[in-house]
């Protein structure tokens, strides 16, 4: 049996015959179990019916997984099947098993005795000995009666990732240098280099930033496919596809999920907000007029009425949110501008009262604000909007911070500006578009090409900070490129590392063409600095990027760069109340299969933040409890106080799943805050018990690590045991 789908059929319009019969043919799925057919019925106007009925699948000998939900790399556990004998008689089955991507130790065959009835469990032993989807295949005969199937289930990497990368214009020859860590995993990670005849190639790390950012609010989810609306040609050029999807599915799929987010008058952060919010408003907005402008058929009547609430409250200049400064509510209207330009919807009163105000005060406006009204002005074309673009040109212009051979804009205060998402990179990349767009002169390309090197430098680990930075800088670098880099190349390059060539390419004529090279980290069969030298002939620009990433296993100490971060085990009665002393991280926990802990989160700040994510990854052996399930068990819930610590300025949103505890604060209030969950100890074996780990999302060089540790779950004593105890 491999066909376990959970849905067996669904048939969403089925027409009768006269008499008011159907007949609906399909095939059940091969699960032994119950299933529920439902059918709901319409006749005429307003008669309406429903029934259901249960369907029993099962057979004389039955084999029903007992297998965790995931496991980690050198995890090691017990699992296997229930086998239950339903032929009325007594019997022994024997039970087999094997797997690929698993290696089972210990025998891979048992008997069991079975009387008329009764279900036991069998048990193998397993390593899990590589990444990937192992597939597991369990026999069972008794008798005549047989019965099999087969299974997968994911073998996850370590959470604990390191990236190093550099990117770089090579004039003339150069010689670059990577290290080896010396407790990587060799058959994880790699080193890769790229070659290409344009400076966009350093946005191959944000691309695919992008495209791996593992959370999804309704900001994030927008900033994942605007480059695939305003600059699809890069990401093909670069080969740089969005993970087992293309282009129009990607997008497609957003403009669906969009009405989850709609509260009715804007759009929220999370599906089922109740509240939107304002920059989001704009920035969602201003996506439906790039996704219209690409040609995708967007959702016309959620379309309208978001361009509708937005134009109403743009022309509310008075409404102002509370936690907004006067500053940072400039900013979202100036972008709320932008946005209904771009659908056609040009407020010029609101446009000439706002950069009148800019203009007349540069000492106190910011820079994102009249860059986004400046592109407003081009993009309107109106010619009684006309006198403001050369004054909004030179602001931005005149708050250029110009250090060496680079250049950068500053954002506002964080505490007040972090709420629309604002840094520094950011507000480079807008003001380094808005100033392109208005004037592709030689003399702006100057200035933008150092904004260019400040944005490069500013990277960390082959990205930007945030997904808001990395749709930004793409959309940037866009436009850079089709004002400035009409040089045709005509150059040969050669990359070489540890004085073994590994690429070779030529360069001739403008092309967003990209030549890379990749190496297995188990090339490199000796920790150590490796030298990598990249060679050079011809005319025309050459730049390269070289980016190293390695995965450990080893469990690394506790860390503290702006949020501290504490996880503590209670164990707990089956009723939910504390029992035993509590376990701190980094400790080894050892736990009887069923037993249930509580699971606290402490997170501690010495200042305000925005958009906090806490990630607490699970080891493979424990299943936290979901209280949003009708099976949960409530008593146990609540007198372990699960859920603690959930509201504005601390966490708000949650998510539990398979493999992770995941918590997200919009907005955080300096200092100490707690939440926690309960967990049931499920699979005997010995796991890993990856550490906790905290950071701002739009800053994540803001973040905080606990230590790593392992988790025991022991296996369940047999009768004979327990006597002898």
């Amino acid at each position: 049996r491999r066909d376990f789908r959970p849905l067996a059929h669904w048939a969403p319009a089925v027409k009768t015959d006269r008499s008011g019969r159907a007949i609906v043919r399909f095939r059940l799925p091969e699960s032994l179990t119950t299933f529920r057919l439902m059918a709901t019925a319409l006749s005429g106007v307003n008669q309406f019916g429903a029934g259901k009925t249960e369907i029993v699948v099962t057979q004389p000998l039955v084999l029903t997984q007992a297998l965790p939900r995931f496991a980690r790399l050198n995890d090691q556990f017990e699992a296997g099947v229930l086998v239950t004998n339903r032929t009325g008689k007594p019997g022994r089955a024997v039970v087999s098993a094997s797997a690929t991507g698993l290696a089972l130790r210990g025998p891979d065959r048992k008997s069991v005795p079975l009387g008329p009835g009764e279900t036991k469990e069998v048990r193998f032993a397993w390593t899990a000995s590589a990444v990937g989807e192992p597939v597991l295949l369990f026999e069972a005969g008794m008798g005549a009666e047989q019965d099999a199937f087969s299974v997968s289930i994911p073998v996850v990497r370590p959470v604990i990732k390191r990236s190093d990368a550099t990117f770089a214009p090579a004039i003339a020859d150069v010689r670059e240098s990577v290290r080896i860590p010396d407790d990587r995993i060799p058959g994880l990670g790699g080193l890769e280099v790229r070659l290409s005849s344009t400076a966009l190639v350093g946005l191959d790390g944000a691309a695919k930033y992008l495209f791996e950012y593992p959370y999804g609010c309704l900001e994030q989810r927008t900033s994942r496919i605007r480059p695939l609306l305003i600059a699809g040609e890069i990401l093909e050029a670069f080969d740089l596809d969005v993970p087992g999807m293309d282009r129009q599915t990607v997008v497609q799929t957003w403009l669906e999920e969009l009405e989850d987010f709609w509260t009715g008058n804007g759009f929220g952060m999370w599906a089922g907000d109740r509240n939107p919010n304002p920059y989001l408003d704009a920035y969602v907005v201003l996506a439906l007029a790039e996704a219209k402008a690409a040609g995708f058929e967007v959702p016309d009547r959620l379309a309208g009425e978001a361009v509708e609430a937005l134009a109403r409250r743009v022309r509310n200049r008075t409404e102002r949110p509370k936690y907004y400064d006067a500053a940072v509510w400039e900013d979202t209207r100036a972008m709320m501008l932008y946005a209904l330009a771009r659908h056609g919807v040009v407020l010029e009163s609101e446009i000439d009262e706002l950069a009148r105000r800019l203009t007349g005060n540069p000492s106190s406006s910011s820079v994102e604000g009249a860059a986004y009204l400046l592109r407003t002005v081009l993009f309107a074309g109106r010619p009684s909007l006309a006198r403001h673009r050369t004054p909004l040109y030179a602001l931005i212009q005149r708050a250029a911070r110009v250090e060496a051979a680079t250049a950068y804009l500053q954002a506002g205060n964080p505490s007040d500006f972090d709420w629309i998402f604002a840094s520094d990179a950011r507000t480079t990349a807008y003001g380094l578009a808005a100033l392109t767009e208005a004037d592709p002169s030689p003399e702006t390309g100057e200035l933008a090409a150092r904004m260019i090197r400040y944005l490069m430098q500013s990277r960390q680990k082959g990205h930007w900070a945030g997904t808001q930075e990395n749709a930004a800088v793409i959309e940037a670098f866009w436009v850079y490129y089709e004002a400035f880099e009409k040089t045709d190349p005509a150059l040969t390059a050669e990359v070489s590392v540890a004085g073994q060539s590994i690429l070779r390419e030529t360069f001739r004529g403008r092309s967003l063409k990209a030549a890379f090279a990749q190496r297995d980290m188990g090339v490199f069969p000796r920790p150590g600095v490796v030298p990598v030298d990249i060679t050079r002939t011809g005319a025309g620009p050459l730049y390269y990027s070289i980016r190293l990433e390695s995965y450990t296993a080893e469990s690394l100490p506790a860390e503290n760069n702006g949020l501290f971060i504490e996880r503590r085990i209670q164990r707990l009665d089956q009723r939910g109340r504390p029992a035993g002393s509590a376990v701190a991280e980094g400790s080894s926990l050892t736990l009887n299969p069923g037993e249930l802990v509580r699971v606290t989160l402490r997170v501690s700040s010495p200042t305000e933040r925005h958009y906090v994510v806490v990630d607490d990854a699970l080891p493979a052996g424990l299943e936290a409890l979901n209280a949003a399930f009708e099976t949960a068990n409530q008593e146990v819930l609540e007198n372990a106080r699960a859920g603690e610590g959930y509201g504005w300025g601390t966490f708000n949103h949650t998510e539990i799943r398979n493999d992770r505890v995941v918590l997200f604060a919009d907005y955080l209030w300096r200092g100490e805050h707690t939440y926690a969950y309960v967990a049931r100890a499920a699979t005997p074996g010995v796991f890993t018990y990856p550490p906790v780990q905290a950071e701002m999302m739009y800053q994540p060089e803001i973040n905080g690590r606990t230590a790593g540790g392992r988790l025991v779950v022991q296996p369940p004593q047999s009768v004979a045991e327990r006597r002898r105890r």
